[in-house]
């Protein structure tokens, strides 16, 4: 807009220009009959010096005009410019507007989505803590059933030991009853042989008297009573130990129950 009303500027500048070159070349038609005596001579350049001073100013108008122009095209292509920035931001603040209610759906859904989560997060942690417990309680069953086993294994070897001891007492037992036996019948067989001796000597006495000796009251013989009894030191620390180990059984059998 501002190029064409340029171009017209021009185009009257031009156009007065030949019309001053047009007046300062052709000359005045002549005529016959002029009074000399009245014509002024300096009316023309007069006249063409007031046209040249009003095309100067003009042609300074328009240079004016035309920078000026210059200065608001630019001005107004500034303008242009900002007002396309500002429509491009109002068109996309209206575009994220126009998505603002699925925005808020969208933020909703994640919000419910967030809420099953923590839902979810909770049921896995109540489990963890369930499988904690679970695990506490198979280490500790696995312990009992270790400690069980130790302890079986440990009443088995004191049983086996009981066993022993008490193998061995039986056969000192039966030992000690045959040497007891053995000197029972040793005692009895010399109490034979002195009540044979004694009665054949009451026989030679009857023979030879005719009368049988007066007879001596014979206390019975009694043996050693259990006060007088007494072990030998082996046999002392034999009982000992069996005496402990039946009572170390007695105390595990009644822990156990």
């Amino acid at each position: 807009m501002f190029d064409s009303l340029r171009d017209k500027f021009h185009t009257v500048q031009e156009g007065i220009a030949a019309s001053f070159r047009g007046l300062s070349i052709v000359d005045p038609p002549r005529r016959s009959q002029i009074n000399t005596s009245v014509v002024n001579y300096n009316a023309g350049a007069d006249v063409l010096h007031k046209y040249q001073s009003q095309w100067s100013e003009m042609h300074k108008l328009a240079e004016e005009n035309a920078v000026k122009a210059q200065e608001l095209d630019s001005f107004i292509g500034s303008l242009h410019q900002k007002f396309e920035k500002q429509w491009s931001d109002v068109s996309h603040i209206a575009s994220n507007l126009a998505a603002a209610p699925q925005l808020l759906t969208t933020v909703q859904q994640l919000m419910e989505q967030i809420g099953s989560l923590q839902g979810l997060f909770e049921d896995v942690e109540e489990a963890l803590f369930q499988l904690e417990d679970m695990i506490e309680m198979q280490e500790l069953q696995e312990r009992q059933l270790d400690h069980r086993f130790q302890f079986a294994l440990y009443k088995e070897k004191k049983l086996s030991e009981l066993e022993a001891v008490r193998a061995n007492l039986a056969s000192e037992h039966a030992d000690k009853v045959v040497q007891h036996e053995l000197r029972q019948q040793k005692l009895l067989k010399e109490r034979q042989d002195a009540f044979g001796e004694a009665f054949q000597h009451d026989v030679q006495h009857y023979k030879l008297s005719g009368s049988l000796p007066k007879v001596k009251n014979i206390g019975v013989i009694r043996g050693p009573s259990l006060e007088e009894v007494t072990l030998e030191p082996t046999d002392t620390e034999e009982l000992d130990k069996f005496l402990n180990d039946d009572s170390t059984t007695l105390q595990a059998s009644r822990d156990s129950y």
